[in-house]
C-alpha cells in the first residue's frame, strides 16, 4: 500500500477522483429532492435515472475510441470543466413545468461523464502496473467510498439551507476544484494509438472483437447485465422509499444515502487491507459478494423504520466495494492497454441497457405495486446474477510475465490465440 502512496502519478488520480466524485455525487442527490419535491412521482425519479442512462447506450462506444486516442489525463480534466458549465441552464428552473430542463442538463453531464469513466479506469494500468491494479483499486475505492458518506447528506443539507439555485452555483466550483490535479496525470494515449490513425468505424469494430474473443469479458458482463436488471431502477428510488415506506421527509433520504456510503468505506478499508490474498480469486469474490448484496437489498425493502434502514445499507454498502473492485480488476487485467478504453465503454453500454430496462420498469412498477415489493425484487434477480457468477466466471486472468504485454494492433481485431486474455476453464 505504501509504495503505491508513493507513486506520484497513483496520488494524482486518486486525488483528482475523488474531487471530481464530490459535485456529481452531491448534484444527484438534489436532483432526485428537488424533481420528487416537483413531481411527488416514482415515474419522475426514475426518469432521472434514465436520463443517466441513456447516454452510456448512445455515447459508450463512441467514447472507447476517443479515450484510446487521447491523452486519458487530459480527457478527464475536459471533462469536469464541461460538467461544471453544463449545471448551468439549472439556474433556469423555478417549477414543475421546467422539469424536462433538469432531464437535459442531467443526461448532457452523463454524456460527458462517458468519457471520464472509461478514461480514468484505463489510467490506472499505465500508471500502477498490473500487478499492484487489485490494491490500487481498493485504495481508489475507499477514497470514493468517503463521498457517498459526505456527499447525500451535505447535498441535501444545502437544498434545504440554501435552495436549489445556490446550490447549483457551488457545485459547479466544486467541479473546477479537481482541474488542477487531473490536468497532472501522467496517463498519455497508448503507444500504439499515437503512430497511427485507422478508421473510427474500425477501431470500434476492433474494441468489439476484442471482447468477443474473450470469455472472462463476456462472462462478466454477463454477470453485470443481470445485475442491473435487478438493481439499475433502485438507484432512484431511495427517495421514494424513504417518503412512502418510512412516512419521513423526503430530505431524509441523505441520511440513508450516507449510511450506505459509511458502509462502503469500511468496506473499502478492509478490501485494501486484503488486497494481496484475494488476488488469485477475484473470479470467486465477484460472483459471492453479488448474491450477499442481493440478499442484504432484499432486507432493506422489509425496514420498518429508518434506522432498521440505515443500519442494513451500512452493511450492504460494505460489501459493495468487494464486488466492484473484483469486478473493475478482472476486465482491466483481462485486457490490453491499447484496447481498454473501448472495452470499459463496451462494459459499460452493456449495463446501461440493463439499466435502463430496470429504471423503465421500476418507476411504474412502484406506482402500481409499491417500492417495497419492487426493492425486494430487485435484490432477488441480484442474488440470480450472484450465483450465475459463481458459475460462469470461473477463474481470472493471468496475468503477462514481466515486460511482456498482450500484442495488439489498434486498428484490428486481436487474434484469439495470441492476445484475448487467458482464461483457465476450470477453477484453480
Amino acid at each position: 500500500m505504501l509504495t503505491l502512496l508513493h507513486n506520484r502519478g497513483f496520488r494524482l488520480l486518486l486525488a483528482g477522483q475523488f474531487l471530481s466524485l464530490v459535485a456529481p455525487w452531491c448534484q444527484r442527490t438534489m436532483v432526485l429532492i428537488w424533481v420528487y419535491a416537483l413531481t411527488k412521482s416514482g415515474t419522475g425519479v426514475s426518469l432521472m435515472g434514465l436520463s443517466e442512462a441513456v447516454p452510456m447506450l448512445l455515447l459508450a462506444p463512441v467514447a472507447g475510441v476517443f479515450v484510446d486516442r487521447w491523452d486519458r489525463g487530459r480527457t478527464m480534466t475536459v471533462v469536469v470543466v464541461v460538467q461544471a458549465l453544463l449545471l448551468l441552464p439549472l439556474l433556469l428552473v423555478h417549477g414543475a413545468s421546467d422539469f424536462w430542463l433538469i432531464l437535459a442538463v442531467t443526461l448532457a453531464i452523463s454524456a460527458a461523464s462517458q468519457f471520464f469513466q472509461p478514461a480514468a479506469a484505463a489510467a490506472l494500468p499505465a500508471i500502477v502496473g498490473l500487478e499492484e491494479i487489485g490494491q490500487a483499486n481498493g485504495l481508489l475505492q475507499i477514497s470514493n467510498s468517503v463521498v457517498p458518506i459526505i456527499a447525500p447528506g451535505l447535498a441535501a443539507l444545502l437544498f434545504a439551507a440554501l435552495g436549489p439555485h445556490k446550490e447549483v452555483l457551488l457545485l459547479g466550483g466544486i467541479y473546477l476544484l479537481a482541474v488542477p490535479v487531473l490536468a497532472r496525470v501522467p496517463a498519455p494515449r497508448p503507444d500504439l494509438a499515437a503512430g497511427a490513425a485507422p478508421a473510427f468505424i474500425g477501431e470500434m469494430a476492433a474494441g468489439l472483437r476484442y471482447v468477443l474473443a474473450s470469455r472472462l469479458i463476456r462472462s462478466v458482463m454477463l454477470v453485470a447485465f443481470i445485475a442491473l436488471l435487478g438493481i439499475g431502477g433502485l438507484s432512484v428510488l431511495d427517495v421514494v422509499f424513504v417518503t412512502r415506506a418510512l412516512h419521513a421527509p423526503t430530505a431524509d433520504v441523505g441520511i440513508l444515502l450516507t449510511a450506505s456510503g459509511a458502509g462502503q468505506l469500511s468496506g473499502g478499508l478492509l478490501v485494501s487491507a486484503l488486497a494481496k490474498r484475494l488476488d488469485r480469486h477475484y473470479h470467486r469474490l465477484l460472483g459471492l459478494s453479488i448474491v450477499l448484496a442481493g440478499a442484504g437489498t432484499v432486507l432493506y425493502s422489509q425496514m420498518p423504520a429508518m434506522a432498521w434502514a440505515a443500519g442494513v445499507l451500512f452493511v450492504s454498502g460494505a460489501i459493495f466495494p468487494f464486488l466492484i473492485v473484483a469486478f473493475i480488476t478482472l476486465v482491466q487485467r483481462a485486457t490490453d492497454n491499447a484496447f481498454l478504453g473501448r472495452v470499459m465503454s463496451l462494459v459499460t453500454m452493456c449495463m446501461s441497457v440493463a439499466s435502463i430496462l430496470s429504471l423503465t420498469a421500476s418507476g411504474s412498477l412502484t406506482d402500481l405495486f409499491g417500492v417495497r415489493q419492487v426493492i425486494a425484487g430487485g435484490g432477488a434477480i441480484l442474488v440470480v446474477s450472484g450465483i450465475v457468477g459463481l458459475f460462469v466466471v470461473r477463474s481470472g486472468p493471468m496475468l503477462p510475465p514481466a515486460g511482456e504485454g498482450i500484442a495488439a494492433d489498434h486498428g484490428a481485431a486481436p487474434d484469439v490465440a495470441a492476445r484475448a486474455p487467458a482464461v483457465v476453464g476450470a477453477s484453480e
